[in-house]
């Protein structure tokens, strides 16, 4: 299968390396700039930019093309878990993601190196979960919501859409669309 990966920057790399550990050995980078005749022919896509919105932008205007999930040999998962993700596309799971069980997973979400997310989640489109992120059971992440390295979600937590989380956080209440949280434990900054 041949991977073309929108984007060249540090994301893009980590892509990269995420479909070479999958033994997908033959992959292009492409920089979209704006007709569709220009894409790769006879390739999937995968969306190797870090920023929600600017994802969002790409898998919306790119529709019809055909994003795999692709998912590191090292991330591991719950009971049937993983084969609820063949429900979704375009997700990225880095190396040393843990997944327990029961969690719907949305489209196009980063799942940055060894986070966790527990069991029952909600995960929404374009969310991004940053390295050793740690998401506790029955959380609802929704579209687009940022969760920071090492950030910390105590269950039945709803992020909303577009917040950020910040690094480290300790987040104990929901958080509304669009607001910026830090500390611990987070406060809207």
């Amino acid at each position: 299968m041949r991977i073309a990966i929108f984007g060249d920057s540090g994301f893009a790399r980590e892509v990269r390396d995420i479909c070479i550990a999958m033994q997908l050995t033959e992959f292009v980078f492409y920089i979209g700039k704006g007709d569709e005749e220009n894409l790769p022919e006879n390739s999937f896509f995968a969306i190797g930019i870090g920023d929600n919105h600017d994802r969002a932008k790409v898998a919306r205007k790119y529709a019809s093309l055909i994003f795999p999930n692709l998912i590191h040999p090292s991330a591991t998962f719950g009971f049937q878990q993983k084969e609820r993700f063949s429900d979704s596309k375009g997700n990225i799971v880095a190396a040393g993601a843990r997944f327990t069980n029961n969690i719907k997973a949305g489209n196009f979400g980063i799942y940055n190196l060894s986070c966790t997310v527990g069991h029952d989640c909600v995960i929404e489109d374009f969310v991004n979960i940053c390295p050793g992120a740690n998401i506790s059971g029955n959380v609802t992440l929704k579209e687009g919501a940022y969760i920071g390295t090492g950030a910390a979600i105590l269950p039945g937590v709803t992020i909303g859409r577009y917040a950020t989380v910040g690094a480290g956080a300790v987040v104990l209440n929901d958080v509304p669309d669009g607001v910026t949280v830090v500390g611990v434990p987070a406060k809207e900054k």
